[in-house]
């Protein structure tokens, strides 16, 4: 089963957060990604801080608090460790239709051909609008939208049973590729990849601890959430608005303690198993009331 199967759409979630101003957003993410806030906008809604024009997120997976607070937002720096999504929204926001032709080529192959997925997995593409169009494609088509790779970095998630995936969304792309207008893309570690000045606002959605982190070959272990603890503390001393998102457990309730932590509401399913998730409870750490 598919992890976004008990996922409001983008724009009903939106429509339940409490800020009776946000309007819908005129792009939603575009890629799945393991961890992203698409269910959990109406608790990080509340627990904004009244000015975010000056945006950074280091650690921008999907994207999804990114887009649905975009009309707040006037500039945003957002960044990732994960190579191939951060040339996915260069080639998004600067090779649109040209990506858009590619998908939809994968779109037919992948219906006419059901060892399609094998194929491109095991390819190597050199080109940017290939290795790109390849991303998307494997992204829409794995188990649960996972990205996974080995100790060599390849990419090694199985094929997910859908019947009918959306390789190809034009209309979405189009508009991400717009509101990606107002963003700087980088490619780089949470320490190094922005730089936010006094009132600007920072949030952090890092791999949580004790949970998977096979994003990258060497994982994010709990030596690189004291790191990130230690960015924060930093940004806080610049006068820099922070929002941390974690798992709720005793090492991140400890290494936060001298911040605001607020327990969501709306539990994450952590199992991979679709009709077997559990609840696990997720906190929102902030540097502000």
């Amino acid at each position: 089963m598919s992890a976004e199967k008990n996922i409001l759409p983008f724009e009903e979630v939106l429509a339940h957060t409490r800020r009776p101003y946000l309007p819908k957003s005129p792009a939603s993410p575009f890629v799945k990604w393991a961890g992203g806030k698409r269910s959990l906008i109406p608790n990080i809604s509340e627990h904004l801080p009244e000015n975010i024009s000056q945006y950074h997120e280091p650690f921008v997976g999907g994207g999804a608090v990114f887009f649905a607070f975009q009309h707040l937002i006037e500039h945003a720096t957002l960044a990732d460790l994960n190579e191939e999504l951060v040339r996915a929204y260069h080639v998004v926001e600067t090779d649109t239709e040209n990506l858009i032709t590619a998908l939809n080529h994968h779109q037919n192959k992948h219906k006419q051909d059901t060892s399609y997925y094998m194929k491109i997995r095991k390819q190597t593409p050199e080109g940017l609008l290939d290795t790109v169009s390849r991303f998307l494609y494997l992204n829409k088509t794995c188990y649960n939208g996972l990205y996974r790779v080995n100790k060599s970095g390849q990419f090694n998630v199985p094929k997910g049973s859908y019947k009918n995936p959306v390789i190809c969304d034009p209309e979405n792309l189009r508009s991400v590729a717009q509101v990606l207008q107002k963003a700087t893309i980088k490619l780089g570690q949470f320490d190094k990849s922005i730089s936010p000045q006094q009132g600007d606002f920072v949030y952090c959605d890092p791999p949580y601890d004790g949970t998977f982190v096979g994003y990258q070959p060497d994982g994010f272990e709990q030596a690189d959430q004291t790191r990130l603890k230690d960015c924060v503390d930093n940004w806080t001393r610049q006068g820099v608005s922070v929002m941390v998102s974690n798992a709720d457990t005793p090492f991140i309730r400890d290494l936060y303690k001298n911040y605001t932590t607020n327990l969501l509401t709306a539990p994450r399913s952590i199992s991979c198993k679709g009709n077997k998730r559990e609840k696990a409870a997720e906190v929102l750490i902030t540097n502000y009331e």
